[in-house]
């Protein structure tokens, strides 16, 4: 994994990497057994009690189950400095807890993407701040 030491999550509480792999922050709850993410979003099945909800990470790869490319930027309030048109959004997969996470597609020949490969957790750089510090958010990336 590169060095995320001057590294800060765009939005807290949705990534993480203190462990030396990215992994999704999600939750499960206790009374229905429900993975949801952000971890926050606590009206996750209708009719549940919401009882004994944990926070828990994902694993770090997951399944790619549908994917777009796209051919226009980014629209706000997505921010990046950087040109990352045409990108792939990817819905991922994580088989064993039932979750279908979206989010974009980096470091990885779109043309080459396939719904059922291999995908692993990583970040984005968006930009710098204005401590000098790069701001990501989660990105998937094809296992290869």
């Amino acid at each position: 994994m590169e060095n995320m030491a001057n590294k800060v999550a765009r939005i807290p509480n949705l990534v993480d990497w203190s462990t030396g792999e990215v992994r999704l922050m999600s939750a499960k709850c206790a009374s229905c057994g429900t993975y949801f993410f952000p971890r926050e979003h606590y009206q996750h099945r209708p009719g549940c009690s919401r009882e004994g909800v944990e926070n828990v990470l994902l694993p770090g790869k997951g399944k790619l189950a549908s994917y777009t490319v796209q051919y226009y930027p980014c629209p706000a309030p997505f921010r990046t400095d950087k040109k990352i048109t045409p990108y792939g959004i990817g819905l991922v997969e994580f088989e064993a807890e039932k979750i279908q996470i979206t989010g974009i597609i980096t470091e990885t020949d779109l043309k080459s993407l396939k719904v059922g490969m291999e995908m692993e957790t990583t970040v984005l750089d968006l930009y710098v701040n204005e401590e000098k510090q790069e701001v990501v958010t989660w990105a998937f990336k094809a296992v290869l």
